[in-house]
């Protein structure tokens, strides 16, 4: 069965979080398996039963029983990569809603998240994934409470303002004292309920996001949608290494040493595979980079400035090279021509 993955950023908000209280966080290393250079790439993804081990060894480290709740609260949206980016730059609380739904697989492929109005209230659910081998079936309070507390949290740095919420669900039995979870969602929190859920007032979807930037929201949605296509591709070598070649182009081009190590396997080894799939990893590179600039110049408020440097070329001049061997002509005027179109 194939098991759900999630991001190194929950790891290394969970780590990050822990030190601060004073716990030597080698120990955690040891105990869940952690590779310290695990944490250098932000794009690698982690399994599951890591993070289990990581929370309980968190827990029993910090003598914390509401630690969940406490890195929940303590969020940051830069935690969570290129997806609190595009929360930071959305319009409204209602479309940060809507994009945390859609992009949510890039940091969890555990859980999704999802909401409804009904009757002028707005259910926001965490519904965790039963079709893959997942942790949080088994485990799931502390994750699914850090969950809920981050949205608290990342809602009042999004607006401004402190989220009242009527009601609040968890599928996880009542801990002996709850007065944490009373103290942070200043509400009525109801355990062993069929759904994990937020309910609020439908109003608040049309509260202004105090960081919006349409033109940057551009920018990083089709980074973020380019992510999420790749994720969801089959898993030959060749989708994976697109996928990791994807995940690397923010500023840089990324070598295929990179490539090697974020598959975990030598150059070599990734060499002989993609031979064996008809292609290399410079061809790779070259048809991705090509594909995701069509897609990216098709927005006419991404500048070409701003393309060349998703596409991690050093200056837009060697981007404007490139494009005119890949097509034929500069990208200024292929995107003229497909306005016209």
């Amino acid at each position: 069965m194939q098991e759900a993955t999630f991001s190194i950023a929950i790891m290394r908000d969970i780590l990050q979080y822990v030190a601060a209280q004073g716990v030597e966080v080698n120990q955690l290393y040891t105990a869940a398996g952690i590779d310290p250079a695990w944490l250098a790439d932000p794009d690698r993804q982690v399994s599951g039963e890591i993070l289990k081990f990581l929370w309980r060894e968190a827990i029993k480290q910090t003598g914390d029983r509401n630690l969940g709740l406490h890195i929940g609260e303590a969020f940051d949206l830069s935690a969570i990569g290129i997806v609190g980016y595009v929360l930071l730059n959305c319009q409204t609380y209602g479309q940060v809603l809507e994009k945390l739904s859609q992009y949510t697989r890039l940091f969890s492929q555990g859980v999704t998240i999802h909401h409804r109005v009904l009757d002028g209230w707005v259910e926001c659910d965490c519904e965790i994934v039963g079709n893959v081998k997942n942790y949080l079936l088994d485990e799931p309070r502390h994750p699914i409470e850090s969950t809920f507390a981050a949205l608290i949290t990342a809602t009042q740095q999004l607006v401004g303002k402190v989220l009242p919420v009527q009601t609040v669900y968890f599928q996880h039995s009542r801990p002996e004292d709850f007065c944490e979870h009373q103290r942070i969602f200043q509400t009525t929190v109801q355990f062993s309920q069929p759904i994990n859920r937020i309910v609020f007032d439908a109003t608040y979807l049309d509260w202004a996001v105090r960081s919006a930037n349409n033109n940057l929201l551009s920018v990083f949605e089709l980074h973020a949608a380019a992510m999420l296509s790749a994720q969801n591709q089959a898993q030959n070598y060749t989708q994976k290494a697109i996928e990791a070649i994807v995940n690397s182009l923010q500023g840089e081009m990324p070598l295929i040493d990179a490539i090697a190590r974020n598959l975990t396997i030598s150059v070599r080894q990734l060499q002989r595979e993609l031979k064996a799939e008809n292609t290399s990893y410079q061809q790779l590179l070259d048809e991705t980079r090509q594909k995701l600039a069509l897609q990216y110049l098709k927005n006419p408020e991404t500048s070409i400035h701003d393309v060349a440097f998703l596409l991690g070329f050093s200056e837009p001049s060697a981007f404007h090279r490139a494009f005119k061997r890949w097509m034929g002509q500069t990208p200024r005027s292929y995107r003229e021509n497909q306005v016209k179109l």
